[in-house]
């Protein structure tokens, strides 16, 4: 029969992939591992035997025990289909997906550069070939035998996300996740965060193998009016209610990047010491005015899709409408300090009419102090 060969005090056992053990072909107990991935033999006595034993993954995402120079791949049983999961970060095995048997192993996990996983199981690290993907903001690894692609699984593990701006001013995400009788491990992913114009939610999207793979971040999306990003991520939960994926927000500081006030609402990130970084942004949807408590406001108005349900959010910009040297303009301001202004364009951006509006926040000072009405402002008409 298949199986792993192991010896002690003289006695050789075969370790059988379904957890029974036999010697000389007659059944003699059960295997289990115990809490150090030991293999551990119970005789029909109840009496048991440790193994030290080595686990790896192959080049094949195939699984391996090995000891004393003998090796057993748990898919040499062709009539055996393996599968894994994970339970707080616990790998479980099943040699045989449709079978009871299972038995635990425990290590160290680590996400690579190419977003592969490792896991580290008593010193011996194995890589994992695979891509984490996932529509519902979880931590999904999905992987397949490469020898058998429709032998795949899927890792999950549970957790929360939180944010982070790297040196370059690239938004970043990690992942908190629970780990059995330990402290929490933490994923970090390679990658910055965009938004997905489509539906105006953020996603981590890469590409790997000639595939494009995502997290898709089900939140909502939150813009203040001196351009601090907001996303109030959902919560996540199995079909059993269980948590996955607890609820949070994460923020940013960005800045307005566009020289004009058409097409996306671009936004440059912002390093943790306040100045611009490399990355930017992009929200779909228009540049429109806004009526604030004062004064007539440039501002944005944006649609988010979620599952299939549309919700509008308009924002106005912390500054105001002026006229210097000739032109009309909209100042930028942070802190009553201008920190950019966009020369807006008669007749196309706003228009202006001879006499004054009866709402004082319709009116413009021109140089000499005059007064006009505004009747019409990015595509709105008073």
């Amino acid at each position: 029969m298949a199986g792993l060969q192991l010896t002690k005090n003289n006695e050789t056992f075969l370790i059988e992939p379904l957890g029974t053990v036999s010697q000389n072909n007659v059944a003699v107990g059960k295997w289990k591992t115990d809490q150090t991935n030991k293999i551990v033999f119970t005789r029909n006595d109840n009496s048991t035997i440790p193994f030290d034993v080595v686990w790896e993954f192959n080049s094949d995402n195939q699984l391996v025990v090995s000891a004393a120079g003998k090796k057993f791949n748990f898919t040499e049983v062709t009539s055996n289909v393996p599968r894994y999961e994970t339970q707080d970060a616990v790998l479980v095995v099943k040699p045989n997906k449709d079978q009871a048997f299972s038995f635990e192993l425990r290590g160290d996990w680590a996400l690579s550069e190419s977003h592969d996983l490792s896991i580290t199981i008593n010193g011996k690290t194995s890589v994992i070939d695979g891509f984490v993907n996932d529509p519902r903001s979880r931590f999904m690894f999905h992987f397949s035998n490469k020898k058998n692609l429709l032998q795949g699984s899927v890792l999950g593990f549970v957790g929360d996300w939180s944010e982070f701006v790297d040196a370059t001013g690239q938004p970043r995400l990690k992942f908190v996740y629970k780990r059995a009788g330990q402290a929490d491990g933490e994923f970090v992913l390679p990658k910055g965060v965009v938004v997905d114009k489509s539906m105006n939610q953020l996603m981590y999207e890469y590409d790997k193998d000639g595939k494009k793979r995502r997290i898709q971040l089900v939140g909502t999306l939150m813009i203040s009016d001196d351009f601090q990003v907001s996303y109030a991520l959902d919560r996540q939960t199995s079909s059993d209610g269980q948590q996955q994926v607890a609820s949070t927000t994460f923020t940013f500081n960005a800045a307005f990047k566009k020289n004009n006030f058409t097409g996306d609402l671009d936004l440059a990130i912002k390093k943790q010491d306040g100045t611009v970084g490399a990355t930017t942004i992009s929200i779909s949807g228009k540049f429109t005015a806004v009526l604030g408590s004062a004064r007539l406001l440039a501002g944005f108005t944006f649609e988010q899709n979620r599952a299939g349900n549309k919700t509008t959010t308009t924002f106005g910009f912390a500054g105001k409408l002026e006229f210097k040297q000739g032109s009309i303009q909209w100042a930028f301001t942070t802190n009553n300090t201008t920190t950019k202004t966009i020369t807006l364009a008669v007749n196309v951006d706003i228009n202006l009419g001879n006499s004054t509006q009866l709402d004082a926040r319709l009116n413009l000072a021109m140089e000499n102090g005059q007064l006009k009405g505004i009747t019409f402002f990015l595509g709105i008409a008073f």
